[in-house]
């Protein structure tokens, strides 16, 4: 049966959108969407996902995007079901990356009339999306699809340029939405002719290069310089290698966030900060420059460290996105990353190390050999953190859900000789989407992929399990403290007269019965040594392993750790 004119529309959205590197598609199902779904599926060169949940397909996309380096397109039909990409949408605009929506709508004749299914889709992801197009109805005629492709090569192009972000591509679609046989021959023709023309858009922007006299002159004159990289700092090979290298040049000690691409790192990499930082003698010696990467630090030692000091800051990042929400920075560099820490480096001259670089040395090196009681902590979560990471095969994925999972990761050191990639949503912070961000990670990549979360996160995504469980090479540890552990860390903690009712928040769940419902594999870990045992990465599927812990006896056993590490540090 020959595609009537709604197949011929969806068919060159499609090409058009391939034509800009999108590979893959995550579809949830309708009826209005059925020319775009039947086209996407039927395409050569679309890989395509299936997932009945909208707020599931919208951070399993945003993962397969983070994992792949490349666009990703999400595909729903009318109404209401687009308002569910929301989380995904905002957490990819804050973060930099290129998700598409490709929404279905009714035809324009029933909008504003109560039709049913029918809202106002147009604005729906306001300045969250780069763009939002409202493409022409499916015609037989050549020009208005002439005049489509040149709206989604705009579209396209104002996506792919800094800061990157969120594209909104609304289709109001009529019927017919099944395949007929109506003017087959002018259909074919008329595809093959506009095929034939289509090319993807070229913006070119010119972009001077930053003036780099006086920031190179300024690091040669710096006694106390420091490199600070926060999240995504380094989101491939070229931009983790010239940081690293101009750190080296510089002899400036590098204090590298867990997920900022840079913490398995050599010389000058310094992790463990988060802990001796918190040392008073150490907090003391002050930075007289800082050179900045990447998204607001997680470590709060950190962040206080800076802000006490307020050195003279210079950030370097690949977009204009806010990223500087204490107002330390006196410049920003927008640019090439890879680029301009080449250029920086060759410019250099000056060699001498930073006199913050021997005596944070020794502390960090004081501080790795006092962590080793951490074992001595058995009630404490970050124990089980630690076990967790030395199971973790090198060159896998560490996937960070938000809250007390990224916290603990960031105050421990990757295992030594060890390289890890890893992911965690710091564009809003929120523990929202973080199963469904995992296994589109995991599906990307096809590496070993481990998720750290805790039981609010896991219940708030319990649905992402239906992409979870898909992905073999995925696996879970869950942290389950009944409730919200982090609000212990808190000064609200103190009030205890309304803590369990508005913070603590138990969820008396049992939880492990997600494994009946998603036939999903469960283990029970009741101590951080048997980690090794249950968490293996040999078997062909999806698996969680769950550790029980108490609120109040975790809080106090982390407290009690920090100190015996920082008493250590005298």
């Amino acid at each position: 049966m020959i595609p009537n004119r709604n197949y011929l529309q969806a068919r060159l959205i499609w090409d058009q959108l391939v034509l800009a590197g999108v590979a893959r598609v995550v579809i949830s199902p309708g009826s209005r969407s059925t020319p775009l779904a039947r086209t996407a599926a039927m395409h050569d060169r679309l890989q395509v996902h299936v997932l009945t949940d909208e707020r599931v397909a919208g951070f399993f996309a945003l993962g397969l995007c983070k994992g792949a380096q490349e666009p990703v397109a999400l595909l729903c039909t009318s109404g209401t079901a687009s308002a569910h990409y929301y989380p995904a949408v905002i957490e990819a605009a804050q973060s930099g990356y290129p998700l598409i929506v490709v929404s279905a709508d009714r035809p324009k004749r029933l909008r504003h009339h109560g039709a049913a299914q029918t809202i106002d889709q147009l604005a729906l992801f306001g300045r969250y999306a780069k763009m939002a197009l409202d493409l022409p109805e499916a015609v037989s005629a050549a020009e208005p699809y002439r005049r489509m492709l040149a709206m989604l090569g705009r579209g396209l192009c104002a996506m792919n340029t800094a800061p990157l972000g969120p594209l909104h591509i609304n289709v109001p679609t009529d019927e017919p939405l099944a395949p007929d046989a109506a003017d087959p021959a002018l259909h074919t023709a008329l595809y093959e002719e506009l095929r034939r023309e289509l090319a993807p858009l070229k913006l070119h922007v010119p972009q001077q290069p930053p003036e780099l006299t006086a920031i190179s002159t300024a690091l040669e004159s710096a006694f106390c310089g420091l490199v600070v990289c926060g999240p995504d700092a380094a989101r491939n090979e070229a931009e983790r290698e010239a940081i690293h290298t101009l750190a080296r040049k510089l002899g400036w000690p590098l204090l590298a966030d867990v997920a900022s691409g840079l913490r398995d790192c050599g010389e000058p990499n310094l992790p463990g900060y988060d802990l001796f930082l918190r040392h008073a003698e150490l907090a003391r010696l002050a930075p007289d420059f800082v050179l900045e990467f990447g998204s607001p630090p997680t470590s709060k030692a950190l962040i206080t460290y800076l802000n006490a000091h307020r050195a003279r800051t210079v950030r370097v990042q690949r977009d204009t996105l806010p990223r500087d929400p204490e107002g330390r920075a006196a410049e920003v560099l927008v640019t090439d990353v890879a680029s301009c820490c080449a250029a920086l480096t060759a410019r250099v001259k000056v060699s001498r190390d930073s006199l913050l670089l021997d005596p944070f040395w020794r502390v960090a090196g004081a501080a790795r050999a006092a962590m080793s009681a951490l074992s001595t902590f058995p009630q404490a979560e970050l124990a089980y953190v630690a076990a967790a990471l030395d199971t973790l095969p090198a060159d896998g994925n560490l996937v960070l859900a938000s809250s007390m999972p990224v916290r603990y990761a960031d105050m421990l050191t990757v295992p030594t000789g060890k390289r890890l990639h890893v992911f965690a949503q710091r564009g809003t912070n929120g523990i929202d989407g973080a199963l469904a961000h995992a296994a589109g990670i995991a599906q990307a990549t096809a590496r070993p992929t481990l998720l750290i979360c805790g039981d609010l996160a896991f219940l708030h995504d319990l649905g992402g399990w239906m992409a979870a469980r898909q992905q073999p090479n995925l696996r879970v540890l869950l942290l389950n403290n009944n409730g919200g552990g982090i609000f212990h860390f808190l000064p609200v903690a103190a009030h205890a007269d309304t803590f369990e009712q508005l913070h603590g928040t138990p969820l008396n769940i049992e939880l492990s019965a997600a494994g009946d419902l998603f036939a999903i594999q469960w283990y029970r870990c009741g101590a951080p040594h048997e980690i090794s045992t249950h968490l293996q990465w040999a078997y062909p599927h999806a698996a969680v392993l769950e550790a029980r812990t108490q609120r109040d006896s975790n809080h106090a056993a982390h407290e009690q750790f920090v100190q015996t590490v920082l008493q250590a540090l005298h």
